[in-house]
């Protein structure tokens, strides 16, 4: 064989082997983001979850406090729950606009930045709405309930909750803090991880089998 042939086929073969490393890398691609996407699915449905829920508490507590508008317990603590109800379906709207939004046929290093903003959203908007009020959630739910009559049978129940609540809250706090210095980055991690969810975790898994399968 002459070094030109030679040459030439080495050529048709280094081409051939290339084609076949890119349709193993587009099939490998495409099968990791379509669990990424079917991963994403539980989140979807919990946000769904929680918009109804938020729903049907602004339809249950608007009433009450419109009733006793003129009872200021009775009107804060239902302004503060309907309030809540409202932040949970704006919550939940957002992370489902987000994951809506996710672009699978772009770069992975775009995909990865859309699933950070939706991680952060998901984490921040989470924490800061949805989860720390909790601390303080039972004594307006007490009042709203009892229609204000907690306040005169046991007020000192709805002061003990608030003070649970600030307490907690400030546990929480000095928590995050201390989990979060240098010499704890792994506990860091760890209780960052936690605030995200599984599915999120496991769609930047997915991203992440397929950048070290394309580096391979």
């Amino acid at each position: 064989m002459e070094l030109d042939e030679l040459k030439q086929a080495w050529q048709v073969l280094d081409q051939r082997l290339q084609q076949q490393h890119a349709l193993n890398v587009q099939f490998f691609r495409d099968g990791r983001l379509d669990k990424l996407q079917r991963g994403l699915r539980p989140l979807v449905w919990g946000q769904a979850i929680q918009i109804i829920i938020g729903v049907l508490g602004a339809l249950f507590f608007a009433p009450i406090w419109i009733a006793h508008r003129h009872e200021p317990a009775v009107l804060i603590a239902g302004l503060v729950m309907h309030l809540y109800c409202i932040g949970m379906i704006v919550v939940g709207a957002v992370v489902q606009t987000q994951i809506a939004r996710i672009d699978y046929g772009a770069p992975v290093v775009a995909i990865q930045r859309q699933l950070l903003r939706l991680r952060k959203s998901y984490s921040i908007a989470g924490a800061c709405v949805v989860g720390l009020p909790w601390w303080f959630l039972t004594a307006p739910l007490l009042v709203v309930l009892t229609r204000g009559g907690i306040m005169l049978a046991a007020p000192s129940v709805i002061w003990i909750q608030l003070a649970v609540g600030a307490l907690g809250l400030l546990a929480t706090a000095w928590f995050y803090r201390w989990s979060h210095r240098p010499e704890r980055a792994e506990l860091a991690r760890r209780i960052d991880d936690s605030t995200v969810g599984g599915s999120i975790r496991r769609a930047q898994a997915a991203l992440d089998d397929i950048v070290r399968f394309e580096r391979e």
